[in-house]
């Protein structure tokens, strides 16, 4: 689709509102460096949620540090992988994750995942804006909704500016939040309890035994990261065709992996010193560290750290709304994210590990077997040649991969194994923790490959 006769060039503009929406970006449009997507990726990570997903894998699921650092690892290299493949479409193709999505979906069948993306990016928004917003009264001595206000409107007008002023807002915060939380990783790595037992400080631990904990702290670091996957080529379809595929994966990959882990470590670390506050208000992680001078600094690298993460949340989520044909402007959609999510999160900003597991449990059912579907399609269906107008052609009312990717979330529905609800498999084999990923990942992906076939610009059914 060709972007409007009539619209101002937008370029490298950062002090301009992005005009564009989910239009195929023209090659008169292409800009930027392969590199910026490091420091995109990077800055979006080096963050507290980041650091909680560490917490959990020893307040809720009982493993020691080395046995967590192996599970962390793990799910870092499959979620890394998987998001800096998703990122190479981008120069290729011209448009957004979700757009793409049409093309094994189908115009209406990619409905259902742009509504789940566009919830995904409001809920994505509210369980960091929590987290920012506690460092943020801790910082100042405000009231919750004092600064839930204030944190909500900066992170809504970086988003409204677009694409250019995130790359150069992720850019700064990227190397501000890198020199902050080192000074955290050296507290935390110098005074972590590294000979801790398994269990042997963690009430909530919920799963059968040493193999069900180590199952889901690779489930929740890979889950932590595929909740990235469907903004992969947002951030990337502006930079020029000729961009080499194997320079976008190594740097959206490697940002992804490097970042995540290290910050999960990190989140390890402390709840081994600190084990208390690791089933608790994760703020408390940082108020016991010493030099006293470095809290100040930490506590305001979580309040940036929360807007380098949520730009990104609400900037995907407006592009979904668009890509469900919600009848109105990317800017528009921006805000709207911004203001539910802000609602979200003041309502549920109490019991926040039991929540955020669950929620990034429940993003990765429908987001694996999604993937694997995309991932296919791409590769291996259509080996990366589409038309453009494919992905704009509503008469395309649903794809294969639609069936391939519902077919796979209910056969993984007795391998889900959460608080909120626990699958007869699950139940009967506790030690395998939750596989449900896996499980859907390998049947959407199987599926796909025997029935999908390569996308034409004609009626689908």
């Amino acid at each position: 689709m060709a972007a409007d006769q009539g619209r101002a060039r937008y370029g490298d503009e950062i002090a301009q509102v992005e005009p564009i929406g989910i239009e195929h970006i023209e090659e008169s449009e292409r800009h930027g460096a392969v590199w910026s997507i490091f420091t995109l990726w990077f800055g979006a990570n080096v963050e507290l949620a980041t650091l909680t997903t560490g917490v959990a894998a020893v307040g809720l699921f009982g493993l020691n540090f080395w046995q967590a650092a192996l599970g962390l690892i793990v799910g870092n290299l499959l979620g890394a992988t998987v998001l800096g493949l998703v990122s190479t479409f981008g120069p290729r193709l011209g448009v957004p994750q979700m757009v793409h999505s049409r093309a094994p979906f189908g115009f209406v069948g990619n409905f259902l995942p742009g509504a789940f993306n566009l919830i995904a990016g409001a809920l994505w928004f509210a369980v960091n804006t929590v987290l920012g917003t506690f460092a943020f009264t801790t910082l100042l001595g405000t009231s919750f909704a004092v600064g839930l206000a204030i944190m909500a409107l900066a992170q809504i007008i970086i988003a409204v500016y677009g694409y250019n002023m995130i790359h150069a807002v992720e850019r700064i915060m990227a190397g501000l939040l890198t020199v902050v939380f080192l000074g955290v990783s050296v507290f935390a790595f110098s005074h972590a309890h590294y000979a801790l037992p398994f269990n042997g400080h963690a009430p909530l631990g919920q799963y059968a035994g040493l193999s069900g904990g180590m199952i889901e702290a690779v489930g929740l670091a890979f889950s932590y990261l595929l909740g990235w996957t469907v903004f992969g080529s947002d951030y990337t379809r502006y930079l020029p065709r000729a961009t080499r595929p194997r320079a976008v994966f190594v740097n959206a990959a490697g940002a992804n992996f490097v970042a995540a882990l290290w910050l999960e470590l990190v989140g390890v670390a402390l709840a081994t010193v600190f084990p208390r506050a690791a089933n608790g208000n994760p703020i408390a992680l940082l108020t016991g560290i010493h030099p006293h001078w470095l809290i100040d600094l930490a506590l305001l690298a979580v309040v940036f750290g929360t807007i380098t993460a949520n730009v990104l949340n609400i900037y995907s989520g407006s592009l979904s709304a668009l890509v469900i044909n919600v009848p109105i402007k990317r800017w528009t959609a921006a805000v709207l994210v911004g203001v539910v999510g802000a609602v979200v999160a003041y309502i549920g900003h109490q019991a926040y590990y039991i929540d955020f597991e669950n929620f990034l449990f429940l993003l990765g059912y429908w987001l694996a077997p999604w993937t694997a579907v995309v991932l296919v399609d791409y590769f291996v269906i259509n080996r990366g040649e589409y038309p453009t107008s494919v992905f704009y052609n509503p008469r395309r009312l649903l794809g294969r991969g639609f069936w391939a990717w519902a077919v796979a979330i209910l056969v993984s529905i007795p391998f889900f194994n959460q608080t909120l609800y626990v699958g007869p498999i699950a139940a009967h084999y506790g030690h395998l923790g939750d596989i449900s990923y896996y499980v859907s990942f390998v049947v959407a992906g199987g599926l796909y490959w025997l029935i999908g076939r390569p996308v034409s610009d004609q009626p689908r059914r």
